[in-house]
């Protein structure tokens, strides 16, 4: 009986203390409505462009300083460089005002392709100091390095506007190092809809306008599913809709290995056979045919992937691949 009592004062105890403890919970603070923030983003970033000059160097880093009482400098809104493009998102037209500093004059990345960039970014907090407003334009991150990245990976604002721009070209120096000329530069400016809107990351307040300078150097055509058939192919014939899902199985066709969901996998559908000789061996059509033949291989290299029918020429065949109906 006694050992009894005991356990249950024990657990009594324990009980009881742990009752008392603090309550470590988190009250998570729902997000506002994503038209109501944007309101304030688009007056504050508009403001900015307003009031503010920018000095550009000559390896086309920014400054941007707010236009003193009576200054005849240029605001970023009067520049012939300030362009927008408008992002239908959140039952919202954003618009994203961007600065095209220079265009570049190579090809331009689509929202599904690799780029290497530098940049620095910067919010933009707008406060009050003796009664006069002010801009904070904190940089919370910087990469002079070039590195490389994925654009259908990084924040909407992002994705939607480097692809506004071109690369550039490249050569390689006695040292090992590679310079790189007539790249794309310009400066973004994202609404926090179209950032990271409520959370939290280091340097970056929850709501935060971003500011974003750049160098475009260079890009990588991707194939996310390893299918052989380029991501910007099988996105869809717009970058301002939702990629196209055949199947309908909630995975686009540039993330599906098997396009039209027929048990046959896309690279499979996109493969043929021809004799070279006497032995018989496997190629690939790509997406588009060539322009012209190559004499020294043993198929016809300006045929794309056809249609069930085999139809090679016309261009909106529905490619075997797409079709549930046809067996490679």
């Amino acid at each position: 009986m006694k050992s009894l009592i005991k356990i249950v004062l024990v657990l009594g105890l324990f009980i009881g203390f742990y009752s008392c403890q603090p309550d470590d919970s988190t009250t998570i603070v729902p997000a506002r409505p994503y038209d109501e923030v944007y309101e304030e983003d688009i007056l504050k970033i508009e403001e900015f462009l307003d009031t503010h000059y920018v000095t550009v160097d000559a390896d086309f880093n920014t400054v941007f300083t707010k236009i003193p009482d009576g200054g005849a400098q240029v605001p970023v809104s009067d520049m012939p460089e300030l362009e927008f493009k408008e992002v239908d998102l959140h039952d919202i037209t954003y618009k994203v005002y961007y600065l095209k500093l220079r265009e570049g004059i190579g090809e331009s990345p689509t929202r599904v392709d690799s780029t290497l960039v530098a940049y620095k970014g910067n919010t933009i907090y707008k406060g009050t100091v003796d009664g006069v407003t002010v801009y904070d334009q904190s940089v919370f991150e910087e990469n002079v390095n070039p590195i490389w990245f994925n654009l259908d990976g990084v924040i909407k604002g992002w994705a939607e506007i480097i692809p506004q721009f071109k690369v550039g070209t490249y050569s390689s120096n006695p040292d090992g190092t590679i310079s790189f000329q007539d790249f794309g530069v310009g400066v973004v400016f994202i609404p926090s809809g179209l950032a990271y809107f409520n959370s939290i990351r280091p340097g970056i307040q929850a709501y935060s306008n971003l500011v974003f300078n750049f160098k475009l150097y260079n890009m990588r055509r991707m194939d996310h599913d390893r299918d052989g058939i380029l991501s910007m192919y099988e996105y869809g014939p717009s970058f301002d809709q939702d990629p196209i899902d055949t199947d309908g199985d909630d995975r686009p066709d540039y993330l599906d290995v098997d396009d039209d969901a027929d048990g046959v996998l896309t690279k499979t559908e996109r493969s043929f056979t021809y004799l070279d000789g006497t032995v018989t061996k496997t190629a690939y059509y790509p997406y588009f045919g060539a322009l012209v033949d190559d004499a020294a291989t043993p198929y016809d290299d300006t045929r794309g992937i056809p249609s069930c029918s085999g139809d090679f020429t016309t261009p909106t065949r529905l490619r075997r691949h797409l079709d549930p109906a046809c067996r490679n």
